[in-house]
Order: C-alpha cells, then sequence, then structure tokens
C-alpha cells in the first residue's frame, strides 16, 4: 500500500487472497497492510473494507500465508 519507494523484487511472487472479518473502518484496513508489509519477504498488502479482502503479494522463500495470517489476527481481525 504504502511501499512507493521500495524497490520490488518481481521474481519469485504469489499472490494470497483473504476473506477477513472484524474490520470496522477503513483505518483498519490501513494498519493491516502496514503490518503486512513490515513482514520480510511481503511485497505488497492490499486491504479492501468494503470488501472485507486482503490481496497479498510475497516472496515464498521468506514468508508464508500461516505467517501472513498470524499476523492479521495478531491485530485482532479474522481470516476466514
Amino acid at each position: 500500500m504504502f511501499n512507493f519507494f521500495k524497490k520490488k523484487p518481481a521474481e519469485n511472487t504469489q499472490t494470497l487472497s483473504l476473506s477477513l472479518s472484524g474490520l470496522h473502518c477503513t483505518s483498519c484496513a490501513v494498519n493491516i497492510d502496514l503490518t503486512l508489509e513490515g513482514l520480510a519477504g511481503v511485497v505488497s498488502a492490499n486491504t479492501n473494507y468494503a470488501k472485507s479482502e486482503g490481496r497479498i503479494t510475497f516472496n515464498p522463500e521468506q514468508t508464508g500465508e500461516a505467517a501472513i495470517k498470524s499476523a492479521i489476527e495478531g491485530l485482532g481481525y479474522k481470516v476466514n
């Protein structure tokens, strides 16, 4: 979301789409995105509050689905 100035590797990435719950406002989506983009291996995170969906692009050699879900749930949101 806010990684405008970071150089991202385009190779060897996967995209994960997640259905989320517990989001109360757009700030919740921003909170998720900033947390995920702080994880090693996450290239980008885009959470849509209105659709309660998250789309995360990551390098599977550095992180995985379990770590991403754990980070979201650690913020108090639910991954459906």
